[in-house]
C-alpha cells in the first residue's frame, strides 16, 4: 500500500537543534517580570491549570505586547483545542516579532497546513528561505507545499532549482517521484528511483514507491524483491506493511500475515500506521481469518496499552465473534481511558441491548451523556433502551431530543433516529407521525433496511398503501437476503395483497432462516388456509399455539378460534 511522503523536513528538521523546554528555546527579554510571567505560565500548564494559564497569558500580553514567546504559548493552547481562528493570528504575531525564530515559523507553518491554507504556507516558507538561503530542507518543504496546493508544475520547477543549487539527492528525488506518481507518471518515477535503489539509498520511500509501482504493474514478485532488499538496506520496519501487501497480491497469505505481525510488533512503526491497517481489517475485506485479526489486536494492546483504540479494536473483533461479555469489558476499558469516545459508548450500550440488559444500557448511556452532553447517538440509544422496556414516555423524551440534537449529524445517524421514532410512534398509535418518520428515515438512507422492514410490516397490518409496503419489503430483502424476519414481513405484505402463492414462497424461506416463533407459524398457517390447504394450515396453527408465550404478539384466543372453526379469521 502506497504511503504518501509525510516527513516534516525543512523548518521542522531544524527544530532538532533546539532544546526541549517551551520557553527555554527562545530568547526572552531581559525584563525579570516578563521572564517570571513566562515561568508562571509554564508551571500552570504543567499542572493542568489551563484556565489560569490562559488568564496569565492575556495579562502578560497586555503588559508585554512585544513578547513573542507569550503569543506562541497562546497559539499552542488554542491550536490544541482546534481553535485556529485564535491560534493562527497569535502565531503570526509571534513570527512578526521574531521572524528568524525557526520554532515559531514551524508552528505557524503547521497551522496553515492544518487549515489547508497552502498559499499562506508558501508565502511563509518564501520569507524563511530569504533568511536562510543555504538550507536545502527549506527548499524541499517548499516543493511539498506547492504540490499539496495543486501547483505541481511549480513544485517541479523548484525541484530543478534546488537540484541545480544543492546537487541531486535521494531525499530530493523521492519528493519528485511522489509528484510524478500523483501526476500519473509512474514510469518516470520508477526510472528516477531505480538509480537510488542501485546506490542502496537508506531511505524507505525509494523501495516502498518502487514496490507500489510493481504491484500496480501486476508484478508482485518484483515488488517483493525490491521491498525485501529495501528492508535489509534501510532497516525501516514500515516496509513490513508493504511486504504484507505484496505477499497478499501473490496469494501467500501466511507470509502476508507474518510480515504484518512483524510491523505490529515493531516499536519503530507508529501507532497510526497500525491503526490504519487495523481499521481496514475490521471494516473492509480481508484474506485473514478472525483468529489472525484477533492476534494482531492482541499485539496492539500489548504494544500500546495506553491508547484507547487498541482496546476498542480488540472489543470489535470479540463482538464480531459473538463474545459479547468479553467485548463489553474491552469497551468499558476504552471509555474509562477516554470518556469522550462516543463510538465506544455506543457499542457498549449496543451490547447491553443485545444481552437484554436494559437497565444497564440506560445507566451506561446516561453516564456517556455526562461526558458527551448533547450527543444525538447516545441520546438515541438511551431512548431505544426505554422503548424496549416499554417505557414509551421516556423513550419519546429521549428520541425526540436526539432528533433535535442531530441537525449537524450525517444522514445515517439522522435516518437511524427517524426509524426509532417511527417504531415508537406506531407503538403509541400515532400512525401518521410514524409514517412520516419512516418516510424520512428511508429518504435519508436508502439502505436503512430496518426502517423499510418495519414500515412495510406496519402498513400491512393496517392494510394501507400496500404497494409502498411491497416496494420497501422487497428492497429490504434485496439488501439483506438471508434475514428470516425480513422474509416473514415480505410474506405478510404479499398475503395482504392477496398474492398467496408468492407469500407461501417467502414464508417458507423465512422458516428456514429463523428461530421458531408463534407469530411466524401463525402466518404460515394463514397463508396455507388461503391456498385451500386446510389440514396443513391447522397443523401450523397448532404449532404456533404450542410456541406462544405471554410476551409474544400472538392473540391466543383468536388462534384457538381459527383451529376450532378451521378457517382464517381477520
Amino acid at each position: 500500500m502506497r504511503r504518501m511522503v509525510t516527513w516534516k523536513i525543512g523548518i521542522t528538521a531544524m527544530l532538532l537543534y533546539t532544546g526541549s523546554a517551551v520557553f527555554a528555546q527562545t530568547k526572552t527579554k531581559d525584563d525579570k517580570g516578563y521572564r517570571a510571567s513566562l515561568a508562571s505560565i509554564e508551571s500552570q500548564l504543567k499542572t493542568g491549570e489551563v484556565g489560569s494559564a490562559l488568564a496569565s497569558i492575556e495579562e502578560t500580553i497586555a503588559k508585554y505586547p512585544d513578547g513573542a514567546e507569550v503569543y506562541y504559548a497562546k497559539s499552542l493552547l488554542f491550536a490544541q483545542a482546534r481553535n485556529f481562528e485564535v491560534a493562527i493570528p497569535a502565531a503570526e504575531k509571534a513570527v512578526e516579532i521574531e521572524p528568524k525564530n525557526m520554532m515559531f515559523g514551524n508552528h505557524l507553518m503547521e497551522l496553515y497546513k492544518s487549515e489547508g491554507d497552502y498559499g499562506a504556507a508558501v508565502g511563509l516558507i518564501n520569507k524563511v528561505i530569504e533568511e536562510h538561503p543555504k538550507t536545502p530542507q527549506l527548499f524541499r518543504e517548499k516543493i511539498m507545499l506547492l504540490h499539496a496546493s495543486k501547483q505541481s508544475e511549480a513544485a517541479l520547477q523548484v525541484y530543478d532549482e534546488t537540484k541545480a543549487k544543492f546537487g541531486s539527492s535521494d531525499t530530493l528525488d523521492v519528493l519528485k517521484a511522489e509528484i510524478l506518481m500523483d501526476l500519473k507518471k509512474p514510469q518516470e518515477a520508477k526510472q528516477l528511483l531505480q538509480v537510488w535503489e542501485q546506490k542502496k539509498s537508506p531511505i524507505r520511500q525509494v523501495y516502498s514507491t518502487l514496490g507500489y509501482i510493481s504491484l500496480d504493474e501486476r508484478n508482485p514478485k518484483e515488488a517483493i524483491r525490491v521491498l525485501e532488499s529495501g528492508l535489509q538496506i534501510s532497516k525501516d520496519d514500515l516496509l513490513y506493511l508493504d511486504l504484507a501487501d505484496a505477499y497478499n497480491a501473490s496469494d501467500k497469505s501466511k507470509l502476508a500475515f507474518a510480515n504484518l505481525k512483524k510491523a505490529f510488533e515493531s516499536d519503530d512503526v507508529g501507532f497510526m500506521d497500525k491503526h490504519r491497517v487495523m481499521m481496514t481489517l475490521i471494516n473492509g475485506k480481508s484474506t485473514f481469518s478472525m483468529d489472525q485479526k484477533q492476534e494482531l489486536a492482541n499485539v496492539l494492546v500489548v504494544k500500546h496499552p495506553r491508547i484507547p483504540d487498541t482496546h476498542m479494536f480488540k472489543g470489535d473483533l470479540l463482538w464480531q465473534k459473538g463474545a459479547l461479555a468479553e467485548a463489553k469489558s474491552l469497551f468499558l476499558t476504552t471509555v474509562s481511558m477516554n470518556p469522550r469516545h462516543i463510538d465506544a459508548w455506543s457499542k457498549l450500550i449496543n451490547i447491553d441491548l443485545n444481552l437484554n440488559q436494559l437497565d444497564e444500557a440506560i445507566v451506561d448511556g446516561n453516564e456517556g451523556l455526562k461526558h458527551n452532553p448533547g450527543s444525538p447517538v447516545l441520546t438515541y440509544f438511551v431512548g431505544m433502551a426505554h422503548f424496549i422496556k416499554k417505557d414509551n414516555e421516556q423513550a419519546r423524551k429521549y428520541l425526540e431530543a436526539a432528533l433535535d440534537q442531530s441537525a449537524n449529524e450525517n444522514s445515517f445517524v439522522q435516518s437511524m433516529i427517524y426509524a426509532g421514532l417511527g417504531d415508537l410512534y406506531h407503538e403509541i398509535d400515532m400512525e401518521s407521525a410514524s409514517d412520516v418518520a419512516y418516510d424520512e428515515a428511508i429518504r435519508l438512507d436508502s439502505n436503512n433496511v430496518t426502517a423499510m422492514n418495519n414500515y412495510a410490516y406496519y402498513l400491512a397490518l393496517r392494510k394501507k398503501d400496500l404497494d409502498v409496503a411491497v416496494k420497501h419489503a422487497a428492497r429490504a430483502n434485496e439488501l439483506e437476503r438471508n434475514s428470516g424476519t425480513f422474509q416473514d414481513t415480505y410474506a405478510w405484505v404479499l398475503f395482504q395483497k392477496g398474492d398467496y402463492q408468492q407469500a407461501l414462497t417467502w414464508i417458507e424461506k423465512s422458516i428456514k432462516n429463523s428461530e421458531p416463533s408463534a407469530l411466524l407459524y401463525e402466518h404460515y398457517g394463514d397463508i396455507l388456509m388461503q391456498l385451500g390447504k386446510q389440514k396443513e394450515s391447522i397443523k401450523q396453527w397448532e404449532k404456533a399455539l404450542s410456541l406462544s408465550t405471554a410476551e409474544d404478539a400472538v392473540d391466543k384466543d383468536k388462534l384457538k378460534q381459527k383451529i376450532s372453526e378451521k378457517k382464517y379469521i381477520e
